[in-house]
């Protein structure tokens, strides 16, 4: 069923607000995640710097797993850092537009459009490059048709956070072990 043409209903309130509670335990992942982030490049640049020392205690098939693992383990972080990022702006600016809609200005704006919602979505993608516009066109469609398209994809987007969130703390582990392990 499309949402377009009617009134939000009290579900699409109650969803959002759930779905937005939990999108706020993203932006307290992506802080630590800074943290963890720095300490796996800390313990890969101690290695790097001083493989001739560690070289010493851990045998090289150890360093070479590590550095590799260490490695990977900081790209996932990264991938989790920017994708925090992204639902914490993305929530932020869904809140500022309802804000505004929501408001008397808002109100007025809207009863003046001299567009359908269709074409303003059309112009609004049309600034940016390939292929993002279309996924800007693509999304602001949706947002006709499913008031909750925005909430839905930043949930999905807080999913992928938590998986490359995990598989970089795995990895860094792992990363540990492969050193402890060829001690």
């Amino acid at each position: 069923m499309s949402d377009e043409g009617t009134t939000i209903q009290p579900e699409h309130v109650f969803k959002k607000l759930i779905w937005r509670s939990t999108l706020e335990s993203g932006e307290a992942l992506e802080r630590s995640t800074t943290w963890t982030i720095g300490g796996v490049a800390a313990v890969l640049g101690l290695m790097v710097s001083q493989v001739d020392s560690v070289g010493k205690i851990v045998s090289i098939d150890g360093i070479k797993t590590s550095i590799l693992l260490f490695t990977l383990s900081l790209l996932a972080g990264a991938l989790s850092k920017q994708l925090g990022m992204a639902v914490a702006s993305g929530v932020n600016t869904l809140k500022q537009v309802e804000g505004l809609l929501g408001s008397d200005a808002g109100h007025q704006l809207m009863g003046h459009m001299t567009i359908s919602p269709r074409d303003l979505v059309r112009e609004m993608s049309e600034p940016f490059l390939w292929p993002l516009s279309a996924y800007m066109r693509k999304a602001g469609e949706r947002g006709l048709t499913d008031y909750l398209s925005g909430d839905k994809r930043f949930v999905k987007m807080f999913c992928f956070q938590l998986a490359f969130n995990a598989l970089h703390n795995l990895l860094a582990v792992a990363a540990l072990l492969a050193i402890g392990l060829s001690i």
